[in-house]
């Protein structure tokens, strides 16, 4: 987000004042220092990211600048009130921002204003109210400003969340595409391969696009992220890349993704979701034992910060891999977490999810009345889950239901032969 300075607003002359008006003359000079000082001070703020002290100052800087006769309806009143719509934007108030970003008036270059920055804050405020092709259309203004400059990268890379938010990938990976080039020749590469990143989720999500292009701009994501000295925001691009990976299938590449994630995660719960991508890649590589570690060490960490939906869903996962290293008493164990841990959030998805785990669990281990009370709860929570689950589940409690009748000596369990 951009700010403007008042102090390189241009000055309108005004006449002379009268001797009778000597004291405001000296008042004047006085404003015109407390309005540049209040902007700077603003801008130290914005700067130190104290946002709501920098919101204060620009208030304080309008407040004179709209008192002050010198400086009422000039562009130095205009200035002020750019950058109050920008912080009211920036804080949280996108109603109140646009409202004074429309009232500043985005003026031509040969008159000291910054046309690019204005047109850009406004769609920043209508895209926050959720008003997208309106800001679609002040971003396509922004970048009529910023193209010439070769500083397009951000006002592309808003314009594709703009078009995805819309449901329209394919505009959306465009976008990103020119958004991601942008910020490679500008000498960003780590925004650069978060864009590159964001293309192919986009791609993913059309449909439209083979494995092998996809991989290509997977690829070319993760040659900008190594090139970049900025080590912030790369946890969270691993991660990505390992959930495109996991999309395509690509579990071996996925794991690896994850793995580069796990030593630049800035906490333990960020470090957690990439545990459990990464437990659920090994899953789907059969390696079990991998995934249970994983796994336990993800339900611990989610724990640790109070992530208790989370950590239901670690319980559950950890469940699988144990069901499938053949000890189903553990895996009992901890779809029993994973249930309590769905109840305690009001999770009916992990709820539903768990209960199916404890009525495979329950079935292995011979208790197949439990089996039929857990695979009808199972039924029960997954009212509003597709039907391709909910067949599942009936094929499930019937097949249950039928060992149980069986057991109880109800239904002979021969098959006749001819």
């Amino acid at each position: 987000m951009s700010f403007s300075n008042p102090e390189d607003a241009p000055q309108e002359p005004g006449p002379e004042p009268s001797t009778s008006k000597k004291k405001k003359k000296r008042k004047q000079p006085q404003q015109e220092a407390s309005i540049q000082a209040l902007t700077r001070a603003g801008h130290g703020a914005l700067l130190a990211g104290r946002n709501h002290e920098a919101l204060t100052s620009f208030q304080r800087a309008f407040i004179l600048a709209s008192e002050a006769p010198q400086t009422r309806d000039t562009p130095v009143l205009r200035a002020c009130a750019f950058n109050l719509g920008a912080a009211y934007v920036e804080t949280g108030d996108p109603a109140r921002g646009l409202e004074l970003l429309l009232r500043a008036q985005p003026q031509e270059k040969a008159q000291g204003g910054c046309p690019g920055d204005q047109c850009f804050n406004v769609a920043l405020a209508y895209q926050a109210l959720g008003k997208l092709p309106q800001a679609l259309a002040w971003y396509h203004r922004a970048l009529g400003h910023y193209r010439p400059l070769g500083d397009q990268g951000q006002a592309q890379a808003k314009m594709g969340a703009c078009y995805q938010a819309l449901g329209q990938p394919e505009l959306a990976a465009r976008c990103l595409q020119e958004a991601s080039r942008a910020y490679a020749q500008a000498g960003q590469p780590q925004a650069a391969a978060l864009a590159a990143g964001a293309v192919a989720g986009c791609m993913l999500e059309s449909g439209r696009h083979g494995v092998v292009e996809v991989v290509q701009v997977l690829e070319e994501s993760q040659r900008l992220a190594e090139r970049s000295p900025e080590r912030e925001l790369l946890g969270q691009l691993y991660n990505d890349l390992g959930l495109s990976y996991s999309q395509l299938r690509l579990f071996p590449l996925a794991a690896e993704a994850f793995l580069r994630a796990l030593p630049l995660c800035r906490g333990p719960g960020e470090e957690a979701t990439v545990l459990r991508n990464l437990g659920a890649a090994h899953s789907a590589l059969g390696n079990y034992q991998e995934a249970r570690d994983v796994h336990q060490k993800a339900a611990d960490l989610h724990g640790s910060v109070g992530q208790r939906r989370e950590q239901g869903r670690s319980f559950g996962s950890l469940a699988f891999a144990l069901s499938q290293l053949g000890d189903h008493r553990a895996a009992r164990d901890s779809y029993l977490h994973a249930l309590q841990a769905a109840r305690d959030t009001g999770d009916t998805k992990g709820q539903w999810q768990a209960c199916e785990g404890l009525g495979a669990a329950a079935a292995r281990l011979g208790q197949h009345d439990q089996a039929l009370r857990y695979y009808k709860e199972a039924l029960a929570r997954s009212q509003k889950e597709p039907d391709s689950v909910r067949d599942r589940l009936v094929a499930k409690l019937a097949d249950a239901m039928r060992t149980h009748l069986a057991q109880a000596g109800l239904v002979p369990t021969y098959t006749l032969v001819r």
